[in-house]
């Protein structure tokens, strides 16, 4: 089994990048292989949740979060509701995200910064992420600079961008 991180943007979507993120995730996971993200809302969550449905056992997916999840929970509605993410989008991630847990507890990785989440966090999640992986999608809208960073350090890995789609989305 490869693992493929799927990476994009967590902030702004629209029906095409839901689409292109569900239609490959499906792909990825009927030919056998598992899907790596990094537990965001947006292009992860569309990962994960379609992840999910096609295999209810979560075996398939691992998703590394920069904390543990009541803490990235409370980080998400402290400094990241706003427009277009809303309270429900992030009662939706944490409800994925739990049953992620409850089913394959080792597939969350949830890890150990324990105070306020910087955006190096995010960051290290993404070497984290990268260092799973065999493989990467990327999902980038208006040229994401976290989606960047991680295309970048999954190249300095030695890790193939198969699939690339940028996507451009008025704010």
């Amino acid at each position: 089994m490869k693992w493929i991180l799927f990476t994009g943007t967590w902030r702004l979507t629209d029906e095409n990048v839901e689409r292109d993120v569900r239609a490959a995730a499906r792909e990825v996971i009927e030919r056998g292989d598992g899907i790596v993200t990094g537990g965001a809302t947006g292009v992860d969550y569309f990962a994960m949740d379609e992840a999910l449905t096609c295999d209810p056992t979560g075996k398939s997916l691992k998703v590394i979060i920069p904390t543990h999840l009541e803490n990235y929970v409370l980080d998400y509605n402290t400094n990241w509701c706003k427009l277009p993410v809303t309270k429900a989008t992030i009662i939706e991630l944490q409800e994925l995200l739990l049953r992620l847990k409850t089913i394959q507890p080792d597939h969350l990785v949830e890890m150990p910064h324990e105070n306020e989440i910087t955006q190096d966090h995010y960051n290290l999640r993404h070497d984290e992420e990268v260092a799973i992986s065999d493989e990467v999608y990327a999902f980038q809208v208006n040229n994401s600079t976290g989606t960047q960073d991680t295309i970048d350090k999954s190249i300095a890995a030695g890790l193939p961008v198969t699939l690339h789609k940028k996507y451009s989305i008025e704010e």
